[in-house]
């Protein structure tokens, strides 16, 4: 779950056996229950899916369960009327103690929601899945699309299967006009984010931060700080990011890496830093690809510090980072043909920005009654067309 309106992610569990799950019966999720943070990061909110990978989960002591009566509440209706931003807020205005703020079982059951008639909720679900649907589709093409790229990676510089190998290497392991060489030797430059935190604005460019950096290697800007506009120059004094960019983490959780897409503008955040290519060069799609590779990984373990508080990499010694370097006319190579496959993701994670806007904008209209849903089916449809 998080801030943004992701009904589950059926993944990066912890398992339990059959006995010890008898010991937390109040605790067993099932299809159709919603599930709320209660404690630190409150408001989140999703639904356990009826065709997920489990029968049944158990939630943390971080967690509380909602199981709505389906006679009088649709499950779906409930989880987005909860979900959307003003039912995200409702649920925090709620939460008590101001170092840790938490909601409570009572506090959850006292809640209130608007229920018009069932077939009303229903109209409204079909109308915000359809937005749903549509979204969970882009998300699996991309998908689909940065596994071939580094599949692609995978074949070409670790197994060497790449076009023109004869399948011989050199007494190093490497083929012929391949070398081993510091990461610096492909990018243009290594640049930090600042080292503090500017006020917040309500609008502006946007300040990124780790949370902003998925784990599968992309910008998520549904929920982001915002810097003022006349504050802009002075967090861009280090670097102004630009589309290409290779951002990452370099304190605390380490192994986010993310390109700057086109149109984006804002700067770097704390604990982040970005690398620049020279366009001439080619590499920072090979670069990037790479980063998610279980050599790089290997390397960052290897030069990470354990800190009393945070795990870093030092960015002193980063561009003395081993790396393979293939010859120019390789790398040239795979990014001519993995550049369409990630612009292509990059088109589709736009699609769903938009869609995602459409659909926010929307469901408040929808669930206020200010857009009256007691036209047809098909017209319905005709709103995300």
């Amino acid at each position: 779950m998080s801030d943004e309106l992701v009904r589950f992610i059926d993944a990066g569990f912890v398992y339990v056996s059959e006995e010890q799950s008898l010991k937390y019966v109040a605790q067993v999720v099932a299809a159709d229950d919603l599930v709320f943070t209660c404690w630190g990061t409150i408001g989140q909110v999703g639904i356990i899916p009826r065709s997920g990978g489990h029968e049944k989960y158990i939630i943390s002591n971080k967690q509380l369960k909602l199981r709505v009566d389906p006679a009088i509440c649709d499950p779906l209706y409930a989880y987005f009327y909860f979900g959307g931003k003003d039912g995200v807020e409702y649920v925090r205005s709620h939460a008590k103690g101001a170092a840790v703020p938490g909601i409570s079982l009572g506090i959850l059951k006292g809640l209130r929601i608007a229920l018009p008639p069932l077939v009303t909720q229903r109209r409204i679900v079909s109308i915000l899945s359809t937005y749903d649907d549509l979204i969970e589709n882009n998300a699996s093409r991309i998908a689909i699309l940065e596994e071939m790229a580094r599949r692609l990676y995978e074949e070409w510089f670790v197994k060497f299967r790449f076009p023109g190998h004869d399948g011989e290497v050199k007494d190093d392991g490497l083929p012929g006009g391949w070398r081993q060489g510091p990461i610096s030797d492909l990018y243009q430059g290594l640049y930090d984010g600042p080292h503090a935190t500017p006020k917040p604005s309500d609008e502006g460019p946007v300040f990124l931060g780790i949370g902003n950096l998925t784990e599968s290697g992309r910008l998520d800007l549904a929920d982001v700080r915002h810097i003022a506009e006349e504050d802009f120059g002075h967090w861009t004094k280090r670097v102004c990011p630009q589309p290409g960019d290779i951002v990452f983490t370099y304190e605390a959780t380490l192994n986010r890496y993310a390109i700057i897409p086109r149109g984006f503008r804002g700067c770097l955040g704390r604990r982040l830093a970005l690398i620049r290519v020279d366009p001439k060069a080619s590499s920072n799609l090979f670069l990037y690809c790479m980063f998610f590779s279980p050599t790089w990984r290997e390397v960052v373990a290897q030069n990470t510090l354990s800190g009393a508080t945070v795990d870093r990499i030092p960015l002193s010694k980063f561009p003395q980072f081993p790396v393979t370097i293939p010859p120019p006319e390789v790398i040239a190579r795979f990014d001519e043909l993995v550049r369409p496959m990630l612009a292509q993701a990059e088109g589709l994670n736009q699609k769903n920005a938009n869609l995602r806007a459409q659909r926010d904008l929307l469901l408040p209209k929808l669930i206020s009654g200010e857009i009256d849903v007691s036209q047809s089916e098909a017209d319905k449809k005709e709103l995300v067309a």
